[in-house]
């Protein structure tokens, strides 16, 4: 039964038979009688159907409508017990009578008392009369008890678990050595995390193997290649000798970009502040010879003054080196390669070939673009999403006005990546 929502008479009888026994005062012949008390009056005016007998062997005293079941009982006087008596009407169960023995009287005298049943808002007043100062405490310590379950065992449970959590957002396969706190998770929660723990590592060995084995056969190609390239100059056919030449070439540059692939993912990058005016004007530098051999114009572009960023300089380098070769490959002949710097940290590199449609910052998009644009190793644009990634910072492939391809590195404020 949930008590706010009724009463089937249990609790309004119980309330009445404690009324009629603080009613109930010895008489001058050893027996008993009673006394019309307020608390019994307000019953017998609140409950029509309310009626109850009293009876200790000798005297009894009734009022209301007494089943004849609970008179004819009676006659046959017994000690008295504490007895309930419950009627069905179908699936319904409801209190008929209740019977209490009050064994501080003397002589004992049993109570039988029906046809009381409060109602809602009854039964609440009820109930917080019932409360004193013994049960107000008691009731205190419930609730505090039940708002502790509640609120603070989950969150201290929870705590630990986000922690945890925060730390698993860290693992994106840029860096080595992260892992899961072991100390503090839960006890049921360690052995996942220590399991987790032991992957990571088998996954960092075979990782770090692949990078050594990327270096080490790129480092081992460069020395004949580089003797390839030498040979070539004996082969008399010049248009052959060129193509030959221009493949050697090629390799080179797969060879190298695996290089510094290698080299991103191997060694930890190191993040300060630098101008990155002055990365531009050093990339630009160091490759303008290539694209002035290819009939290609190089400019540069930037605001007044030095724009500082939270980054690395030789990896950005890698990134825009990366980038103004592909502008070499794609730039229309005669046209012009342009590297821009930009307000708060964009630097982009322009050229004046096919173009490609769209703005995109996926690696895997990028790899897409490079391989379509390239001759099939999608390394070039890959090694810029990685720098880009390492940086935090966003891609942007856009079609240049009037025809080609302008890719932008967009890193935060250097107040920013401080903060990051």
């Amino acid at each position: 039964m949930a008590v706010l929502y009724g009463d089937d008479g249990g609790y309004a009888q119980y309330d009445a038979a404690i009324a009629i026994r603080d009613a109930i005062r010895p008489d001058s012949r050893g027996s008993f009688q009673l006394v019309e008390t307020p608390e019994l009056q307000r019953y017998k005016a609140e409950f029509p159907a309310f009626w109850f007998l009293l009876s200790d062997g000798r005297t009894t005293i009734s009022y209301g409508p007494v089943p004849a079941r609970v008179r004819a009982g009676n006659a046959v006087w017994e000690k008295p017990e504490p007895m309930s008596r419950y009627v069905t009407k179908g699936s319904d169960v409801s209190l008929d009578q209740l019977g209490m023995g009050d064994k501080d009287q003397n002589p004992t005298i049993r109570i039988d008392v029906g046809g009381a049943s409060y109602t809602a808002s009854q039964l609440t007043r009820a109930i917080l009369a019932d409360f004193d100062a013994t049960t107000i405490p008691l009731l205190i310590v419930l609730v505090a008890t039940i708002l502790l379950t509640v609120l603070v065992v989950p969150m201290m449970i929870a705590r630990p678990v986000r922690r945890v959590a925060r730390a698993a957002e860290l693992i994106d396969g840029s860096r080595e050595g992260i892992r899961l706190p072991e100390v503090g998770p839960p006890a049921e929660l360690r052995p996942l995390v220590s399991a987790f723990n032991r992957a990571l590592d088998r996954i960092d060995m075979a990782t770090a193997e692949q990078r050594r084995f990327l270096s080490n056969a790129a480092h081992e190609l460069r020395t004949p290649l580089a003797r390839v390239r030498t040979r070539l100059e004996r082969v008399e056919d010049g248009r052959l000798r060129a193509e030959l030449v221009a493949d050697v070439q090629d390799l080179s540059a797969t060879v190298t970009m695996l290089l510094q692939l290698a080299r991103l993912a191997a060694e930890p990058t190191a993040m300060v502040q630098i101008d990155l005016v002055d990365v531009g004007i050093r990339a630009l530098a160091q490759d303008a010879p290539m694209a002035i051999a290819a009939g290609l114009e190089v400019e540069f572009r930037n605001e007044e003054g030095p724009i500082p960023i939270i980054g690395s300089a030789q990896a950005i380098g890698i990134a825009l080196s990366n980038l103004i070769r592909n502008a070499v490959q794609h730039g229309a002949k005669g046209g012009r390669i342009i590297v821009d710097v930009q307000r708060p940290g964009r630097i982009a590199v322009i050229d004046e070939g096919e173009g490609i449609a769209g703005t995109v910052g996926r690696p895997e998009t990028l790899t897409s673009i490079d391989r379509a644009q390239n001759s099939g190793t999608g390394l070039g644009l890959t090694i810029v999403a990685q720098v880009a990634a390492l940086h935090k910072a966003k891609v942007s492939i856009e079609e240049t006005p009037g025809g080609g391809t302008t890719v932008a590195l967009i890193f935060p404020p250097a107040d920013e990546g401080t903060a990051a």
